[in-house]
């Protein structure tokens, strides 16, 4: 077996870093192509780590994003309505 290029603690590190930025993007794959400028490496590399790590979603879609967090915003304002 080929020894690994990076250490468990600095793929651990970008995994921690896709997780909180996953959800300041519109979609997965540009938050993974953030994480990997910011961590020079591939965005490949970002995706294959976060997939093992168990934390990528596969099924996802910028429009359906984008519909959660306005159900999410729509639900907040609903919220502060109830008395």
């Amino acid at each position: 077996m080929a020894k690994a290029m990076y250490s468990e603690e600095f793929r651990s590190s970008v995994v921690a870093a896709f997780c909180e930025a996953d959800t300041k993007f519109p979609s997965t794959s540009s938050a993974a192509e953030w994480v990997a400028r910011e961590h020079g490496i591939s965005r490949d590399s970002v995706r294959r780590w976060a997939t093992e790590a168990g934390v990528w979603e596969a099924h996802n879609s910028a429009k359906l994003r984008s519909l959660l967090a306005e159900n999410a915003l729509l639900r907040e304002q609903l919220e502060r309505q109830v008395p």
